[in-house]
């Protein structure tokens, strides 16, 4: 490998070092009636679909308060405006901002409906616009070397010292400062960070600072946020907010800033990281172990049903038992049945229904049928929700398509099912119909958000949690016949998850102490019952013959319980009468140009990085480059050098183009000694190679199955022979081709690689097409398939084969290096334990079978060093393959293997899997026994 490629490669794991908070992801497909606008204000650059303008303008308006507000703790600001995009593509709240390859964020038009932190705010488009701007202002910050290495080499990685600390540095300021504690908003003001930072401490005193270093898998899902968040509050607590900001101003002049954390952090604290993170335990337990030892004291909750899940399942009662949706992270998510088994201690039994993935919401009809809505990840870059049916005799049935309902209540009738979604920021109730048949009940205003709601047994009203402007989050309920509203609740608590019970009192889950619990209100007096005294939290009730199923938090997840309630306290819901009354987020509307949106200004190259290349052939210098448009829809990379001591170019080119449309091509040259005794006695051959391909061309099932077009152009030649060598025409090889792919896998938080699934391909290519030294066509199919065994174990299998004309390039069998994963143009197939190309012909065939064993978690980091362990499996596979030609008869190859597999965490966030196996060939003329070292980067 020259020192280009080496140079390219250590930009390739830089950049995938990076790429939690760098990728930029492109916004969905447009529509045809998508037409991008721009909206440009002192700060910011806005691009959005035209349609909402509106809320563009809004938007602005709020970045220029939230900048005005940010810049003086950072004490400095970009120096070019910070492009920011409004999508409606995902029906979830998020957001992203990265600093590459320029300043930018990605909003999400959706605020948030459900309980875990983002719904304790004042508006969300604030909340989610500050946060994101804390990223930019902090990961943007430089001086000295840094900020004149940018000078000249542009916006380089290396020249943001921010972006090389561990995640909790950069998620936890964040979520510091967007949180103000005097208005009453932001996540550290609200009860679910408390509850998970109680369950943290009560359970093993806190995560040391190793653990938090590397937040891979672990529950909680975001602890980076979680401890990073807790951790400025006590650096400003103990320190003071002009600290914090010397510190981060200190940080940012180091040039090699994975070394210098703990010198700064001394410098400025007095302190190393380990000292301080021992005195913010310290912190964390004086803060919250005496409310929760009271807690434990007065602990009364239910009987525990023997599952853990990582989310918030769905209940739902059914005909005496109950349906749960199961997710624990290491096997397929299912749909179960809970029944009472008659045992003498009252206990539950438990079988699966059906296997489902990404239900949000799910309900029951009196027939049976179940309703679920689930949220599916299409081609096109959405994520957006649809609903099913499920009953036992007919499976599933779609009965919406981008409808985008995410909660649903079946109608007393069974028949129609009422659904809310969000769309353009707009909170709405839908009518669907069993035969998919919808139309909109009611539309709520830009700043009312509604939440998780429940139909009323004689389906004339509906109650639902809902987010008044400038209010907390409160239970109000609807009259389906004539829409009008009547507030139930005006409280300064979180009250959520309502649901109907049938004697019409409404069961639900608020922190009126500061800890989610069970209550029960009786709309006609007001009066509320309280039903539960935990030390996490209760959520997710329902109710089942007198009893309660809801969802308890612990340190380890999400236990199913079951209650038998009784009041443990009673009171006036006016008794808790408070509001909010937040000021308004902004007033009126900043100054702003409108345009037409062009890629054009921010598809400019906005770094470079040297190459070179010294050896015995050849003297290279160049530079590499990349970019993208701020909508993501055009993405480039180049690297060029010119070799001084041979007079031509080695280049990499490569083009996407709203993810359908790639385009890649390399002129590379590959030097080999002749071993002749004359004088420079060795020939250099260029390779030129073009790869143009054509995804989603038609999509089905989902989006698991797609039409694919593909061309492969292959040319190569002897640029330099010694003088009398034969240098040869070269060859070129030319394949169009069509592909038919396959793709159900899953992959699970607990499980190293694939979970489950079938990827499967079937693939035409001919070199008649355009011009090409091969002629005739070939043929190949793949199938792969993952079994999800018990725990976090499975099994695979794979078989793999291929035919083609005599004119056509023939396959090649051997070796540890193979083009399995390419789908056009693949003609080389790995077989370890024995040499490459041991094995070549116009067919072949190739069968694999793999066990991998979960064998241990570590997840630590090795103090502030980027280095880590995350998951450590073990594998043992057996293969068989072989390749001839027409009429020949060649044996099958046959080898096998174990492989011990490694987490190898790399800059806080890469979990980089290494794999070191043995292979062993059985056959006793080819076979041989070697060792291999084998690493992957997944996007």
């Amino acid at each position: 490998m020259n020192g280009a490629a080496i140079c390219r490669v250590i930009l390739l794991l830089l950049f995938t070092l990076l790429s939690g908070r760098v990728l930029a992801v492109p916004a969905a497909w447009d529509r045809t009636d998508t037409d991008w606008q721009t909206r440009t204000s002192a700060h910011f650059e806005l691009h959005y679909p035209a349609r909402y303008d509106q809320m563009a303008q809004h938007a602005l308006t709020i970045a220029e308060r939230v900048h005005d507000e940010l810049v003086p703790f950072f004490t400095q600001e970009p120096d070019e405006r910070t492009q920011m995009v409004l999508v409606d593509d995902y029906d979830y709240s998020n957001g992203w901002a990265t600093p590459f390859p320029f300043v930018q964020i990605r909003l999400f038009a959706s605020p948030a409906e459900d309980v875990a932190g983002l719904e304790h705010m004042d508006e969300w488009l604030h909340g989610l616009i500050r946060h994101e701007y804390v990223h930019i202002l902090h990961m943007n910050m430089s001086r000295g070397i840094p900020r004149s290495g940018r000078k000249v080499f542009g916006r380089m990685f290396w020249l943001f010292p921010h972006v090389f600390t561990p995640s909790m540095f950069t998620e936890g300021l964040a979520v510091y400062l967007e949180t103000n504690r005097t208005l009453g908003y932001g996540r550290l003001d609200g009860s679910i960070y408390a509850m998970q930072m109680r369950m943290e401490l009560d359970s093993h005193q806190g995560d040391d600072l190793n653990q938090v270093v590397v937040p891979l898998r672990d529950w909680p899902r975001g602890k980076h946020y979680l401890y990073g968040a807790y951790f400025w509050q006590y650096l400003s607590e103990t320190y003071g907010e002009a600290v914090m900001s010397r510190y981060l101003n200190d940080f940012s002049g180091q040039l090699i800033p994975y070394v210098m954390q703990n010198y700064v952090a001394k410098k400025v604290f007095g302190k190393s990281f380990p000292a301080l993170w021992n005195d913010y335990r310290q912190w964390l337990l004086a803060s919250f172990t005496p409310a929760t030892d009271k807690l434990r004291a007065q602990e009364i909750s239910g009987d525990a049903l023997p599952v853990l899940s990582n989310t918030q399942q769905v209940t739902v009662a059914a005909q005496g038992s109950l349906l749960q949706v199961i997710d624990n992270g290491e096997d397929r998510a299912e749909i179960s049945r809970w029944q009472p088994d008659g045992s003498a201690d009252n206990g539950w039994s438990v079988h699966s229904l059906t296997a489902t993935k990404g239900v949000t919401d799910a309900d029951i009809a009196a027939d049976g049928t179940l309703a679920v809505s689930r949220l599916i990840s299409h081609a096109s870059g959405r994520d957006l929700n649809d609903v099913f049916l499920w009953s036992a005799d007919g499976g599933w049935k779609r009965i919406s398509k981008d409808l985008r309902l995410r909660k649903i209540r079946w109608l007393a009738d069974g028949q129609q099912l009422i659904g809310s979604r969000k769309v353009h920021g707009l909170s709405e109730l839908w009518l669907l119909q069993r035969d998919g048949d919808a139309h909109m009940l009611w539309q709520g205003g830009d700043k009312t958000v509604l939440g998780s709601f429940d139909v009323a047994p004689d389906g004339q009203s509906l109650v639902a949690s809902l987010k008044r402007p400038q209010q907390g989050w409160n239970l109000e309920k609807l009259d389906l016949g004539t829409l009008r509203w009547q507030a139930l609740t005006d409280t300064r608590a979180i009250e959520h998850q309502p649901e109907f019970l049938p004697d019409g009192r409404i069961l639900y889950s608020a922190d009126y102490d500061g800890v989610f619990n069970l209550y029960v209100l009786q709309p006609a007096t007001g009066m509320v019952e309280q039903w539960t005294q935990v030390v996490g939290g209760a959520f997710q009730p329902r109710w089942l013959n007198g009893q309660v199923a809801y969802q308890d938090y612990t340190s380890e997840g999400y236990q199913l319980k079951m209650l038998t309630p009784r009041a443990l306290t009673s009171f006036s819901i006016a008794s808790r009468q408070g509001r909010y009354d937040y000021p308004p987020a902004v007033s009126g509307v900043v100054p702003s140009e409108r345009s037409d949106y062009s890629p054009w200004p921010t598809l400019a190259p906005k770094y470079w990085l040297p190459l070179f290349s010294i050896d015995e052939y050849s003297s290279a210098l160049g530079l590499t480059t990349s970019g993208n448009d701020a909508v993501g829809r055009h993405t480039y990379s180049i690297a060029a050098s010119w070799d001084f001591k041979q007079d031509w170019a080695d280049v990499s080119a490569s083009y996407l183009y709203d993810t359908r449309w790639s385009l890649l091509w390399n002129r590379t040259h590959s030097y080999r000694d002749l071993n002749t005794g004359l004088e420079d006695d060795y020939s250099a051959k260029r390779e030129d190679l073009l790869i143009a391909r054509r995804d989603h061309v038609m999509d089905a099932f989902e989006d698991q199955l797609q039409l694919h077009l593909g061309l492969v152009a292959d040319h190569e030649k002897i640029e330099r022979a010694p003088a009398g060598v034969d240098r040869g025409d070269g060859f070129e090889e030319t394949l169009a081709g069509v592909a038919l792919s396959f793709d159900n896998r899953e992959l699970y938080r607990n499980v190293p690689g694939i979970g489950w699934g079938t990827y499967a391909d079937l693939v035409y290519e001919s070199n008649d097409v355009l011009n090409s030294d091969y002629n005739g066509d070939q043929w190949q199919a793949s199938l792969k398939h993952t079994f999800d065994l018990p725990g976090r174990n499975t099994l695979s299998f794979g078989v793999a084969g291929g035919i083609a004309d005599r004119g056509a390039e023939p396959f090649t069998i051997g070796g540890n290096r193979g083009e399995e994963a390419l789908l056009f143009g693949r003609d080389q197939f790995a077989l370890p334990g024995y040499d490459d190309d041991v094995q070549i012909g116009h067919k072949y065939y190739n069968g694999v079978i793999r066990f991998n064993r979960f064998l241990t978690r570590v997840e630590r980091n090795w103090g502030m060093i980027p280095l880590g362990l995350g998951d450590i499996s073990l594998g043992a596979w057996a293969q068989t393959a072989s390749a001839w030609f027409r009429e020949q008869h060649r044996p099958q190859l046959s080898a096998v293997g174990a492989e011990l597999g490694v987490d190898v965490v790399l800059g806080y966030n890469l979990a980089l899997p290494f794999v070191l196996g043995v292979a062993h060939g059985l056959d006793e003329d080819l076979g041989e026994t070697r060792g291999y070292l084998r690493t992957a980067v997944f996007f």
